[in-house]
């Protein structure tokens, strides 16, 4: 009997973990999510996204096993030698990206970030096949064996996705030979894979329930929200017949995630004992800072009085100045008493303000379409833990439709993410969130392309070489299995090569590649070697828009001449000439 091997890697802002399932022939097998954490006296879904490389740059530890390690370092006075990056997938949300990427560590040290994402992607394959080996007796499994599924945001522009992609191959999860058996699950889209086939008592009770599983309800319609650690990334769906999705709204969001209430507590504290003193402690006492750190990051699930146990070298830095209980005199809403921070509700809430007003925000964006029809708005992610989030959420939209929290949010999406890789054929369009098109020469008309770039071809025919030729339009709803179709002609009966540039934009209108806002993301070109028929000589350009990667296919129906691409996002020359242009 044929056996299948799934594993889901769910790469997270502030943790990160993965879960595997077999699949045979006539079954399903259960999704087995392994615990972390345990020789810490924790026991977690997932482990932080935090790695440790000594001074000369090789891998050393990744998670808690980091933490541990540099803590120790610190005791050494070794620690400020190596490389500790936290946090760091943000680095790939809404900014400027591309091979020779340089991020920042925690000391002010920098490496290349394509080392750092792959590097945590090969611990996580490694461990991922050691666990696997542990649980089927010993037989032991190669990467090769297995069908990879790896999360992304869904707001995550193509170039982001594409790093992942070359990161991921970088660290052994699939050859370029192989790049079918490593897929992107869209975050928000595994939640609601999951989210659609659990029944009512899959959902934590709060008043609200779903009579049958969505999968169940034809016609309905919910939004996602996944809340993660650093993205917040929504999406809507429409339950299909067959029960497959329909993108209803293209995935929007923000970086407005848990973590950006984590900053807040910490400016508050560097804010009490003066940025002098709280920097000096980071500097002197990383170990005590990474851990004060972490501390905060666990108080976020609590909704009454907190207590924050101030770190002694802070405590000792800050009586150098005066005594601890001064700084707290006038302070609204907290207390300090016996080595600990008292955080009372409100003043805990507070700090939640700016997150929950953007994320109120770009929900009314898309609730301001009325042809939704939303019944369900489904919270999920680690952040989704948090009281304070989920009954701001009831309380903002509970009059609009019911709001519904899965039993273990930070697990759903890689639950969903299993189930996506075995299935990804469950949703069956998205919304395209940009207009794509490619850039055409057409004859010049001084009426249609004054001012414009002009390009005389062998026979002295004058053409407009910006022209914007579109494939589809942001907003339309485009089959993920969908595959477009257009013939075009070269423009000089003597070139013996066809290349097709391709442009981008957020507008629904455009005309011209040269205009505002349009900007160059990849090309793909098909040789034409025989020139005998001039200019009558067809290519077929085919493009899929619908699946979570754009892939293109020119062939020269003369000679038969095919070349397929995945679009090139990160070429350096193509951001050379973006920022030419800007």
């Amino acid at each position: 009997m044929a056996q299948f091997l799934y594993i889901a890697i769910d790469f997270g802002t502030s943790y990160s973990g993965y879960a595997f399932s077999f699949k045979t022939d006539k079954r399903i097998e259960q999704i087995r999510i392994p615990s972390w954490g345990v020789e810490q006296g924790l026991k977690t879904f997932k482990t932080p996204t935090c790695i440790l490389f000594d001074e000369e740059q090789n891998f050393q530890k990744f998670g808690y096993d980091a933490m541990k390690t540099y803590t120790m370092l610190m005791k050494k006075e070794k620690a400020k030698k190596h490389y500790l990056f936290e946090h760091f997938k943000m680095e790939l949300y809404n900014k400027e990206i591309h091979r020779d990427l340089m991020i920042t560590e925690s000391n002010g040290k920098s490496m290349k970030a394509i080392k750092v994402f792959s590097e945590s992607l090969r611990y996580l394959k490694d461990h991922a096949l050691d666990k696997v080996g542990q649980s089927t007796e010993g037989r032991m499994f190669t990467a090769s064996d297995v069908t990879w599924v790896l999360t992304v945001p869904a707001i995550w522009h193509a170039a982001a996705k594409q790093f992942m992609r070359e990161a991921a191959v970088e660290a052994g999860l699939v050859t370029d030979s192989t790049h079918e058996r490593l897929i992107f699950a869209l975050e928000p889209e595994a939640a609601s894979v999951f989210c659609k086939q659990l029944p009512s008592d899959g959902f934590i009770a709060e008043g609200e329930d779903c009579e049958d599983k969505l999968e169940q309800q034809p016609g309905s319609q919910y939004m996602v929200v996944d809340c993660g650690g650093g993205t917040i990334d929504i999406t809507v769906h429409e339950v299909l017949g067959d029960g497959k999705l329909k993108e209803l709204h293209a995935a929007s969001g923000n970086d407005m995630g848990g973590q950006s209430v984590d900053k807040n507590i910490m400016s508050f504290l560097k804010d009490i004992f003066s940025e002098d003193i709280f920097e000096k402690f980071k500097k002197e006492y990383p170990s005590a800072a990474l851990k004060l750190k972490y501390d905060i990051a666990l108080i976020k699930s609590c909704e009454d009085v907190v207590r924050i146990s101030c770190p002694s070298s802070l405590q000792t830095l800050a009586k150098g100045k005066q005594s601890m209980e001064s700084y707290f005199e006038d302070v609204q809403g907290v207390m300090w008493d016996d080595g600990g921070i008292f955080l009372e509700q409100e003043k805990l809430k507070s700090f939640f303000d700016t997150s929950l007003s953007t994320i109120e925000s770009s929900i009314n964006q898309i609730l301001k379409n009325t042809e939704l029809r939303i019944e369900y708005m489904l919270i999920v992610g680690g952040y989704a833990e948090c009281a304070f989030l989920r009954k701001f959420m009831k309380k903002r939209f509970g009059s609009v439709c019911k709001i519904l929290c899965p039993v273990e949010p930070q697990a759903v999406i890689l639950k969903g993410a299993i189930l996506y890789g075995k299935t990804p054929s469950v949703v069956k369009s998205r919304i395209s969130a940009l207009t794509y098109g490619f850039r055409l020469c057409r004859l010049f008309d001084e009426t249609k392309h004054k001012d414009k770039s002009k390009y005389r071809n062998t026979e002295g025919k004058v053409y407009c070489n910006v022209c914007f030729d579109q494939l589809v339009r942001s907003g339309e709803s485009v089959e993920c299995d969908e595959v477009r179709s257009f013939i075009r002609f070269p423009s000089d009966p003597l070139q013996t090569k066809l290349q097709f540039t391709f442009y981008s934009s957020e507008k629904q209108e455009v005309k011209f590649t040269d205009e505002p806002l349009v900007f160059e993301i990849g090309s793909v070109s098909v040789d034409m070697p025989n020139t005998d028929r001039g200019t009558d000589r067809p290519v077929r350009l085919e493009i899929k828009f619908g699946s979570t990667e754009m892939q293109a296919t020119a062939t020269d129906l003369g000679s038969g001449a095919t070349r397929t691409t995945e679009l090139d996002f990160l070429s350096e020359q193509i951001h050379t000439h973006n920022k030419l242009r800007d």
